[in-house]
């Protein structure tokens, strides 16, 4: 029995394809001098430049204009009498404005750092505020839910003053809040 005969596997060709081959010129037919075009472009010059120097441009139109002498006023008209006599009583007039006194905002900040169904969450939260934030929060008890409360605060700046001490303790997610 004859071995096997080792013949190495080419790569893939790439098929391209051809170009289609140049036929070549037929010799019975020989160009001319292009008489047509050239007579079209003679035809279009003299149009041209008869247009250019037949087409004259009006000359500019100068119109002499003289000065005349300005006249000046000797003196001013006189001034106005006034009409109205407001002129002569409001200078001594006092006006009196009724300011009426700003209230105060008497709805408190309340600062809210947490909501759970269970109430061993909300008291696990509020033992973390006690130790890492060093303040203190209720449990407030609505519907099914359990809430951890800080406050009430009188100006919204101590209520961030407390949740910017929670957040350096790593107790994010407190909210501040008009509580009614």
């Amino acid at each position: 029995m004859a071995p096997p005969s080792r013949r190495k596997k080419s790569a893939p060709t790439k098929k391209t394809r051809r170009a289609a081959p140049k036929r070549p010129a037929k010799k019975g037919k020989q160009q001319g001098f292009p008489f047509l075009a050239v007579s079209i472009a003679v035809i279009l010059c003299a149009f041209i430049g008869y247009f250019m120097f037949a087409v004259e441009k009006p000359a500019p139109v100068v119109e002499v204009v003289q000065k005349q002498p300005i006249k000046k006023e000797e003196s001013l008209p006189e001034k106005p009498q006034p009409k109205w006599q407001y002129e002569k009583s409001l200078p001594s007039k006092e006006v009196v404005v009724d300011i009426p006194e700003v209230e105060e905002n008497t709805r408190p900040y309340l600062m809210q750092c947490g909501s759970f169904k269970r109430e061993q969450d909300a008291e696990t939260l509020k033992a973390q505020i006690a130790f890492k934030g060093g303040l203190s929060s209720t449990i407030r008890h609505t519907g099914s839910w359990y809430r951890v409360v800080l406050g009430p605060y009188e100006r919204k700046r101590l209520a961030e003053r407390d949740r910017h001490k929670l957040q350096r303790a790593k107790i994010n997610g407190c909210q501040i809040w008009y509580w009614n």
